[in-house]
């Protein structure tokens, strides 16, 4: 079974699976793969991925 990594935008408080965001939000990224940051579908803000991480 896939466990969804679902974050929490840091700025506006947008939850959201990384997949979604890898998908629409670092679509023209060309490391979207391997990057250790994350962009939020909702305002844009970039940010880290290790920091509010939870697993469902």
């Amino acid at each position: 079974m896939y466990k969804k990594k679902i974050l929490i935008c840091p700025k506006c408080n947008f939850k959201f699976d990384v997949s979604y965001a890898r998908t629409f939000a670092c679509a023209g990224c060309p490391s979207s793969v391997s990057c250790g940051y994350v962009r939020c579908p909702k305002c844009g803000f970039e940010f880290q991925t290790e920091r509010g991480i939870q697993q469902y």
